[in-house]
Formats: C-alpha cells, structure tokens, sequence
C-alpha cells in the first residue's frame, strides 16, 4: 500500500535512489511550471514597464534570484543534508533549531547587503522592497529544507509552483492596477512565499529549547553551513553578476535590456540543474564519493537541458520579435551565447552538488579560481565589443570554470558507471541542432520542429516509463529497495553456456517489450517448466521479473547464471525475517498486537518495507514502541493520520497502518481484520511462535483485490502468484460476502475475474501483458461504488475524500505505470 505506488516491482536498488528519481521528475515538474510563469510574468512587464522601468526590475530581479540562490541552497541545504544523515531525533531536532537561528541573522544580513547595492539602480523604496524580500525568502527557506531533508519532494514541488503563481497574480495586480511600476513587480518576491509559513517544521522530541545555544556551540553545523554558503554562494554570483553588471556598466539602455532578456531565457537549464540537485542531494548524502548516482543525476540533468538549449539558442529573430518589444531588437544575436551559459551553469551547479554531498567544500578554491577568470572574461568582453562581447565572455568564462571543477572532480572522486556513454545522448542533439539551424531562416518550419523537438524531450523525461537514468535507478517514491549484490559480467553469451549472469549489468532498451523474455519468465516461474537459456534472454527475463517481483524465483530457476541476484534476494529476505521479528516482538511487549499484510515468510521478500495494520487507536502507542528500533520516521500527506514509515539503520522498513485503507480511505474494516485473522503456521500446519498475525484467507485475498483496485491498478506475477493459492470456492464466496458488506461487490468480482482468466491464458502458455493492467473505468467505478456506499452509512467526509481524489489519483497512476 505504498503511496507512491509500486504498480511496477524496479530493480532492486536503495531505496534513495528510488526516491531521487521520482522526486527529481516532480520537482523539475515544478521547476517548468515555475519558468513558465517566470517567462510570462518578465515578457508581460516588457510590455507595461518602460525600458528603464524593466532594466532595474531585472537588476533587481537579478539580486533577488542571486540571493535567493543563496538561500536556497545554504540554510535548506545544509538541513537537508542534516536531515538525511541524522541518526535519532535529537540530531534532527538541533538541525532544525540550528537553520531557524542562521536563516533569520543570515536573511538580515543579506538583506542589508543587497538593499545596499540595489541603491545603485533604483530609488530607496525599491531598495528597501528588495531587502525585504530577500529576507522573506532566507526565513521561509527553513520550510523547503525540512520538506527536502524528509524527502517529501511532492509537497516540495507543490509549494513551489504556488510561490510562482502567487507571485505571477500578485505582481500583476501591484504593477497593473495600483500601478506600483518596478517597485510592486518586486514587491510580489517577497509576498509570493507566505505558503511556506504555513508548513513549518515541528519540533522533534530531544531537540535543545535553548536555540541559540545550539547555534553556539555545534561547530560541525557551522562549517556545514559556510561551506554551503561559500559554494553555493559563488554559482549565484556566476549566474547573477552579467546581470547586474550590464545594467550598472555605460552602455545603451535597450542593448542591456536586451542582454537581460536573453539571460532570463538562457536561464532554464540551471533551474532543472537545482531540481535535479535537491531531489539527488539526500540520497548522495548518504552514499561515498564517486557513486554511480552522480552520472545518473548528470544525465538525467542532460536529457532535458540539452534539447531545450539546442532550441533556445537557434530561435529565429523573426519569432523573438513577436514576443518582445522594438526595444529588444538584439534578443536573438545573443540568445545562442546566453542559452549554451544556461547550459554550462546548470552543469557546473551539479558539480558543486556533488562535491557538497561528500563535503569536499575545499574545492571552493577551484571555484574562487573559475570565478575570477569569469569576471576577467565579461569585462574583457564587453570593453572589446560592448553587449555582445560580454555575452561571448559570459560563456567563455562559464565554459572554463566547469572544465575546471569537472577535471577536478573526477580526478579526485571519479564519476561512477553510466549506463551508457554521454556520447549516446550528446551527438545526436548536435546532429538537431545542426537541423534546427539550418531551418532558423525559415520562421514556420523552424517553429514545427521545435514544438516536436520539445515534446519528446518532455515525454522523454516525464511519460515515458523508461526512465532517463539507469534501469538501477529508474524508480518512483517506494520502490522496493534491497542490497545491491555484486556485478558479474556474463559470460560470452553462447546459449545454455551457463554462465554466471551479472544483475549489475542493464537489460537492453526494448527488453520490456520483447515476448520471448517473459515467456521465459512465465515458463520458468509459473509453469515451473526451467528450459536452456542464453544470457542475453535471461537478462531481459530478470528485468521482467523484477518488474514482477519474482527475481528470486527466476534465479532459484537459473541458480547458476543468476547467483548473484540469488544471493542479492536471499540476503533482502534475511533482513526482511529479521526487521520484522524485531519490531512486532518490540509492538507485543508493548501490548500492541498486529497483522502483517502482503507478505509470505515462506517465499521471498524484494519489495522496500513490510506492512503491519495495528488495533484503531493504537498507532500513537507502536510508534512510540518502536522509537528506538527506528531511525527515521515519515508520513505520506495524503495518509498522514492513518500511516506512518518507520526505517531502521539497515534493511526494509516497517510501514504502520491504523487501518487497511488507501489514500486515508478505509476498506477493509480493521476490527473484523484483527477478530478473523490467524496465527502464522509452517507448511507442516504447525502454527509459528511469530508476534504477528495473518488474515484469513478470505481477507487476504480482498486486500490483493483492493490492493489492485484502490492503488496499483495493476496485477503482477508476484500478485497472481499470491492469488492463486486463494482461489477455492468458500475463500471466494466469502471475501465476495464482506466486499459487499464493505461496498464494492462488483468491482471485486470484475477484478477478480481478471485475474482469473489472466490466470488461465499462463497456464495455456499465452501471452499476458505483465503487470497486468486494469481498466481504468473498472477502478474508476470502484471508486464511485465505494464512496456511494460509505455516503449511505454516513461517512460524508470519508466519501468526499475518495470522490474527489479517485480521478486524479487514477489518471496519475495510468501515467505513471510501466506498460510493458
């Protein structure tokens, strides 16, 4: 019952990784959202600002975003970081008083700074605008460091887009309708982050209430948080300073203007480099220098950056013309220097995350080095051919400082192990823009292939279920996680040679779509009829079992070609029996009894924690049971009161549920759950001396339908698997008896009976698609059938939730799920 969903089992990976990937997509979700509005909201004032008027909104903007970069990365970062490495509540309570402290001096001091400088370019009422401001966005910063630390990238990304949106309508109405000019445009920063008032952090238990002792004292905060700030401070002043430059500097008012225009547009790669950092950053916390996860947050940075660049910097000056005023005439000549500087910065600002992930912050000496040569290069520039020569500069500069910091960092901490080398990504792109400039001259043809360039790149990234990193890595929220076992490289791929065959090594691209793969897998795992193999087909068998979370099937199948994944299962099972002998023996000398749903001590256990239904009223009382087994503790916002992650320092976590509900909808009644189920017993019909509890099989069998209807909206081998023992007349006739009771009679039969005939067509040998989907009008009409019938019986506000929520919540699914 993962919220994230685990409609398609991934490889079995760490479960950060699993989390990086999917928080990355929201947040870069977030980040398109806010570049749009972003765009919008420059391009309008372009038109209801005057030239001078839009110059120093820009400068100003440019000293916001400068700081605000600052901001975003210093206190939340060095949170975050905090956060994901802390091992108790003590550690994370002090993180958390520790970032309030040095937000507010910070904020103070760099709102003194900046409201010094913006004196230069504007009048003192917009000076003071911008200062507070930027203070604003230091203080609220405190709120995203929390949410990123706690890996609750979704609400992350929400309340980022809000923030631009709030500041899109507000700073329209101060400029348009109170004709506030440049000073209301600004003014808008500063309002537009009141919702990050609103999801502060709580106190955790052990935390000092003496703050500032705490900032006095932790010494190892303190060098965390000026090493951020020193580094992260550098990225904002190479991203900010031309702009701020160009509109100080003795040059024409419409030639600067125009360079900032183009900046802004040149900007988005580095935008997707921060989604990217604050979604990777926890997770390459935790993990040594050098890991593989660096070329995959690389990557995954250059699958969409690249294109969008390519597309920025061939637009056509007659399409630009249409969008900017007379005044903007150079916005095309210098779009192609500006968009490639986007680029390059959002590179370099992986690079820095990298480094401030293993807290290599002596590699500000190389930056300092890359910065001066930076400025040498724009000034440089513009005293030998003004505007342009500034912008040929800029990107000159921003070129030779990445080189440096990329030579450095991989000489030191190496890059770990792409999937497949960059050249497979880079060359094709210079291949497009090649075309793209070919047809720069002709407006409409040009304008065609960009909106197709741009939408696959964005079905790329965001749609399509083959993600953009590695298959070991491709993964949304919850994930099953497992140790990763050894890499064994297969052997020379004659068939039936038996050699053994490496799960480090990726299955090919169309693997999920090829037939005779998971033929293999169904013969071997259902059929058990185990035939010879060649490594190649195992390999695209074990993606498609993993997919199914029957790896370890498969290997006991090929135990000698797939050892290692032997190995690698039988070892996440192991950790699987002991986390949870552990903490139900924990809840039972709490006097908390519990049921274990979704898993079967006697097969394997791949998947990334283990659940476990407690008596209602009784989740206050298990988390409190089990705080000391416990390193971290999470909820999931949409089933905050009814569910709570709990992991250990090692191994699969417990996920408590106050009752068998998805999404805070409740389904199967917990106190009929707990008076039917049963003691554990062994194969011998001798029952277990576990601390758990199992459903009778009849609610085994509903929670695998609802499981399937309420949430996944798939069926995957593990899951038939699992069903197929349950399918005996009076376990059927009685699980069809409670569905009625609880209100979705008919969806349960129509799943059922899919899984029924999806059960006879394996055992014909023919083919399935796996995970088995199921229709969305059947999940959707589970949803109405269920709320109708918690309306009858009075639940209005339960049955609101699932009304309003199904539709949404089934359409993510549909889009989420691995259609192999």
């Amino acid at each position: 019952m993962n919220p994230a969903g685990s409609v398609a089992t991934r490889a079995p990976v760490q479960q950060d990784e699993v989390r990086a990937v999917s928080g990355a997509r929201w947040i870069a979700t977030a980040v398109l959202v806010v570049g749009a509005l972003n765009y919008t909201y420059s391009l309008v004032l372009t038109r209801l600002l005057d030239v001078s008027g839009y110059a120093a909104f820009a400068a100003g903007q440019g000293l916001l975003v400068c700081t605000a970069a600052v901001a975003v990365v210093t206190v939340p970062w060095m949170l975050a970081q905090a956060l994901a490495r802390a091992r108790s509540d003590t550690e994370r309570g002090e993180a958390v008083s520790f970032a309030v402290i040095t937000a507010f001096a910070g904020g103070a001091v760099a709102a003194i700074v900046v409201a010094c400088v913006s004196l230069g370019f504007a009048s003192g009422v917009t000076a003071l605008v911008i200062a507070f401001g930027t203070l604003a966005v230091y203080v609220t910063r405190v709120s995203a460091g929390w949410l990123q630390g706690t890996e609750r990238l979704r609400t992350l990304a929400v309340l980022t887009a809000l923030e631009a949106c709030l500041k899109f309508g507000v700073g329209l109405f101060l400029v348009m309708a109170l004709g506030m000019g440049e000073t209301g445009a600004l003014a808008a920063f500063g309002i537009a982050v009141l919702p990050y008032v609103f999801v502060r952090p709580h106190r955790f238990p052990g935390a000092s209430r003496r703050p500032w002792r705490t900032v006095g004292i932790d010494r190892r905060l303190w060098r965390k948080a000026m090493g951020v700030a020193s580094l992260q401070g550098v990225i904002a002043v190479l991203a900010a300073l031309d702009i701020v430059l160009v509109a100080v500097l003795p040059t024409d008012r419409s030639a600067a203007a125009s360079y900032q225009a183009a900046v802004m547009l040149g900007r988005v790669p580095l935008f997707l480099a921060g989604a990217v950092s604050i979604a990777f950053l926890p997770a390459l916390s935790r993990r040594r220098a050098g890991d593989p996860l660096t070329a995959s947050a690389l990557r995954m940075y250059l699958t969409v950056a690249l294109p969008l660049t390519v597309v920025a910097a061939t637009t056509p000056g007659a399409l630009l013309s249409k969008f900017f005023p007379p005044g903007y005439s150079m916005v095309a000549t210098l779009l192609a220097c500006t968009a490639t500087s986007g680029l390059l910065l959002g590179a370099l600002a992986l690079f820095v995350t990298f480094a401030q992930a293993v807290d290599d912050y002596a590699c500000l000496r190389t930056l300092l080095l890359g910065l001066a040569l930076y400025v040498t290069a724009l000034v440089s520039g513009w005293t030998a051919g003004g505007v342009l020569g500034m912008a040929i500069g800029g990107l000159c500069g921003t070129a030779t400082t990445l080189v440096l910091l990329a030579v450095r960092h991989v000489r030191l901490h190496g890059f770990g192990t792409a999937e497949r080398p960059f050249g497979r990504v880079v060359l094709p792109l210079l291949a497009l823009a090649g075309a793209l400039a070919l047809l720069r001259p002709y407006a409409y043809a040009w304008f065609a292939a960009a909106v197709l360039v741009t939408g696959v790149t964005l079905w790329r990234f965001f749609g399509r279920r083959g993600s953009p990193v590695p298959a070991a890595v491709a993964a949304g929220d919850g994930a099953p996680a497992a140790p990763p076992g050894p890499a064994v490289e297969p052997g020379p791929g004659r068939p039936g040679t038996g050699a053994p065959v490496g799960n480090e090594r990726p299955a090919p691209r169309n693997a999920v779509h090829d037939e005779r793969p998971v033929a293999l897998l169904v013969d071997a795992v259902w059929r058990n009829r185990v035939r010879p193999a060649g490594d190649e087909e195992l390999l695209r068998a074990l993606a498609a079992a993993r997919r199914n979370q029957v790896e370890g099937l498969l290997a006991r199948a090929y135990p000698r070609q797939l050892a290692a994944t032997l190995d690698e299962v039988e070892r996440a099972t192991a950790l699987f029996r002991r986390n949870l002998v552990e903490s139900t023996d924990r809840l039972r000398a709490a006097g908390v009894p519990t049921v274990l749903i979704k898993a079967d001590l006697s097969g394997d256990y791949v998947y990334g924690n283990f659940d476990l239904v407690v008596p209602p009223g009784r989740l206050p009382a298990a988390q409190e049971a089990l705080d000391g087994w416990s390193a971290h503790r999470s909820v999931y916002w949409l089933e905050r009161t009814s569910k709570v992650l709990l992991e250990p320092p090692t191994g699969p976590a417990a996920h408590l549920h106050g009752s068998v509900s998805w999404f805070g909808v409740p389904v199967v009644p917990t106190e009929r759950l707990f008076a039917r189920a049963e003691r554990p017993v062994h194969a011998d019909g001798e029952a277990d001396g576990y601390a758990w509890l199992t459903p009778c099989p009849s609610d085994r069998l509903r929670i695998w339908l609802a499981h399937a209807l309420f949430q996944n909206l798939t069926l995957d081998l593990s899951e038939l698997l699992a069903l197929r023992p349950l399918l005996r007349p009076e376990v059927i006739a009685e699980a069809c008896r409670e569905a009625a009771r609880e209100g979705w009679s008919a969806s349960c039969r129509a799943a059922l009976a899919l899984a029924v005939e999806a059960m006879a067509r394996l055992d014909r040998g023919e083919p399935v698609p796996l995970p088995l989907p199921l229709p969305v009008w059947t999940s959707l009409r589970a949803g109405a059938e269920h709320s109708g019938h918690l309306l009858g019986t009075g639940r209005v506000r339960t049955a609101a939730r699932e009304a309003s929520l199904r539709i949404p919540l089934v359409m993510t699914k549909k889009l989420r799920r691995r259609v192999p």
